[in-house]
């Protein structure tokens, strides 16, 4: 059997052989959600998101498609610091993330993705709030019948610098638990940081930079993705006890 060491130095160096061979993507993330409060702790969110993504032979994130989704929530805010989400029902199109000239004619794959989660905010100080979400989907590929349930966890800050500009940075990593081998137990890890901005009484944008370090599926090798997101969120009535909570390009 081999020592501990030996499997954590070999650990670390395929990890950076991964990392010293990753590929840069660039992509442009849009999303806009109309949103309905069903009394003063339940809204209904309708979300519609399409991503781009740069081509094989250039860095425009504006180039080709990379994925058309429609998906919906139900959010029970439990207290001021708790919510729970249920999102019984999404459909994504997802086209391939383009490494070589071939990705670009793939035909998109289907998935139905079924999701729950529960975030947390706590003030820690005047204007300063911790932030943790805790998600698991359960995902859906038509066409290969692949099923993947998938964890990820995002912890992050947000400054509330007045009253309606406010900015956070988070971290979010993602494990596939179920549906994929070993070495694609991790997915991928998000770094952001995002700038909330309300443009009228009941419409809100936040946007922003993420970066992320992707393993893909059909791959051992890492990719390093710049993405810059923009997100409306259009509430058809506000209620005083409704909370912040960022959801950045999920």
């Amino acid at each position: 059997m081999l020592p501990l060491k030996t499997l954590l130095a070999t650990a670390i160096w395929i990890f950076v052989a991964q990392t010293l061979l990753a590929q840069q993507h660039y992509n442009a993330w849009f999303r806009g959600t109309w949103s309905v409060p069903v009394g003063k702790k339940i809204k209904i969110d309708n979300e519609f998101q399409h991503r781009r993504q740069n081509g094989a032979e250039n860095e425009n994130m504006f180039n080709r498609n990379l994925m058309f989704a429609y998906r919906n929530w139900v959010h029970y805010q439990y207290n001021d610091e708790v919510k729970f989400s249920l999102s019984p029902f999404a459909y994504f199109s997802n086209y391939r993330i383009i490494q070589e000239q071939a990705d670009e004619a793939a035909l998109p794959n289907s998935e139905i993705r079924f999701s729950a989660a529960v975030e947390l905010q706590r003030q820690l100080f005047k204007k300063f709030h911790l932030m943790d979400r805790t998600a698991v989907e359960y995902r859906l590929f038509q066409g290969n019948h692949t099923e993947i349930t998938r964890l990820r966890n995002r912890f992050g800050f947000r400054n509330d610098f007045t009253e309606k500009i406010k900015l956070g940075i988070y971290d979010e990593l993602l494990f596939n638990v179920t549906g994929t081998t070993a070495e694609h137990f991790f997915d991928h890890n998000r770094i952001a940081i995002d700038l909330e901005y309300p443009v009228l009484p009941n419409m809100k944008f936040d946007t922003g930079y993420i970066h992320i370090v992707r393993l893909p599926s059909t791959s051992t090798t890492k990719l390093h993705e710049n993405n810059i997101f923009l997100n409306l969120t259009y509430q058809l009535k506000k209620h005083s006890v409704t909370k912040t909570y960022v959801h950045f390009g999920d």
